[in-house]
């Protein structure tokens, strides 16, 4: 459970196994992915830990069992570490044959409704249906896999939208990709090289890849190769945030056909500089309404002296099954919208937690929107005027009183001690005042 998925992809990959769905990245332990609403972009997919089919755990008295009954999986799934520690995971796999890592990109005509879906639909071939939405057409549906990025900080009107995208077995371009499509044949020296590959950060010093992704998540990266507070002082912000957001979607095809070439399993990321991000679900029809909102409060920050967007709007889709009692939303077609900065460009904390604040405000009050469990969420205003995020007034709202009262009698039962029973966990589980 304390590999990441380049520890567990180096063992299945070679042999053209895969999981349902995977991030964007490697760097992720796979117990915390169980224990969280974690989620790819696969059209058909639901969140990672929905793939979890047995776990080995350590209860709280020490005790070592296996979890293998379907209902109980339903529990220890997005269990947020509030029923023990999980020691050992076993996976659904799937087989490809063939996996083609690729990105599109297109400048926008114009920004509306049927632009962006024409895009999602035609351009992306998103495996999605065609009547989800009126807009966009109908297209070839061939991509299982599907990551979007918008530079709204440069295009105004005319936007820079992409998608890193992947097809699979009989839907792969043979003829017009002349990328790698199967095993690459030095695959197993690659993920050595990975592995060991050697990497610094300020706290712990020198280390390879390997032990930093399972300690701290993301290998440590300076944001264009530099330590960005080395320039603010001597750039504008503006010119700055515009180069940030518009390398994010350059780098996209580069990182894709780079990877490809070494594992072709479907990450692009294997190093990540720090971001503030935020992640919420909502239905497919408002998923325009989500990111034009994001649009109109990034553009408007290239007025602020205080806080200025440096990042692409995200967004992507995930088709959500029944598989745990805290499940953060219904089965189905979701459009999950995202937000993400660098904080480098805020005058202080309280500049950007105010911008996001504006947007979760919107998106949950109009759109109806539910929060991913593991990234930023519930910004409220304090009483000395300070904006701050994980309110326990919103954190305890999430779940309804069935699922606190399901999840809390099966928890007592596996932890009557209570050893468990702190963080953020305990906060979705308590009544709402």
């Amino acid at each position: 459970a304390g590999w990441t998925q380049a520890h567990l992809y180096q063992k299945v990959r070679p042999l053209g196994f895969f999981l349902p769905a995977q991030t964007a990245g490697y760097f992720f332990q796979l117990g915390g992915i169980v224990a969280n609403s974690v989620h790819g972009g696969a059209y058909n997919a639901g969140f990672v830990h929905s793939y979890a089919t047995r776990l080995r755990v350590m209860t709280y008295d020490g005790n070592i069992r296996i979890v293998d009954t379907e209902e109980e999986m339903r529990y220890w799934r997005c269990s947020f570490g509030l029923l023990g520690i999980i020691l050992g995971i076993e996976f659904q796999l799937e087989q490809r044959e063939q996996l083609q890592m690729y990105a599109v990109e297109k400048k926008m005509e114009s920004w509306n409704a049927e632009e962006f879906w024409k895009f999602i639909k035609q351009y992306a071939e998103a495996d999605v249906p065609a009547d989800i939405v009126p807009e966009g057409g109908a297209g070839t549906r061939n991509s299982w896999n599907g990551e979007y990025f918008i530079d709204f900080i440069n295009g105004g009107e005319t936007p820079s939208v992409a998608v890193y995208a992947q097809k699979a077995n009989s839907s792969v371009d043979v003829v017009d990709f002349d990328g790698e499509l199967g095993i690459p044949s030095n695959i197993h020296e690659e993920y050595e090289k990975l592995m060991h590959q050697s990497v610094r950060d300020g706290t712990h010093g020198r280390m390879t890849w390997g032990e930093a992704a399972r300690r701290d998540g993301s290998p440590p990266i300076e944001i264009a190769s530099v330590d960005v507070n080395d320039f603010l002082s001597s750039m504008k912000r503006l010119p700055l945030a515009r180069i940030m957001s518009s390398q994010a979607i350059v780098q996209i095809p580069n990182m894709a056909a780079k990877l490809s070439s070494k594992y072709n399993d479907g990450f692009f990321l294997t190093h990540a500089p720090a971001a503030l991000a935020a992640a919420y679900f909502v239905h497919p029809s408002k998923g325009f309404e989500a990111m034009d909102f994001l649009r109109r409060v990034q553009l408007n920050s290239t007025n602020d002296k205080d806080f200025m967007w440096n990042l692409p709007g995200e967004f992507r889709f995930i088709n959500v099954q029944d598989s745990a009692v805290l499940q953060p939303v219904e089965p189905g077609l979701w459009f999950n919208a995202q937000m993400i900065s660098f904080a480098d460009l805020a005058k202080n904390d309280q500049a950007w937690k105010k911008d996001f604040k504006l947007v979760e405000d919107h998106w949950i009050n109009k759109l109806g929107a539910k929060p991913h469990m593991g990234k930023l969420m519930g910004f409220r205003e304090q009483e000395n005027g300070e904006v701050e995020p994980f309110a326990d007034e919103y954190v305890c709202t999430i779940y309804s009183s069935e699922q606190k009262q399901a999840f809390s009698a099966y928890r007592e039962q596996m932890d009557p001690e209570g050893l468990f029973a702190t963080g953020l966990g305990m906060k979705f589980l308590a009544p709402c005042a």
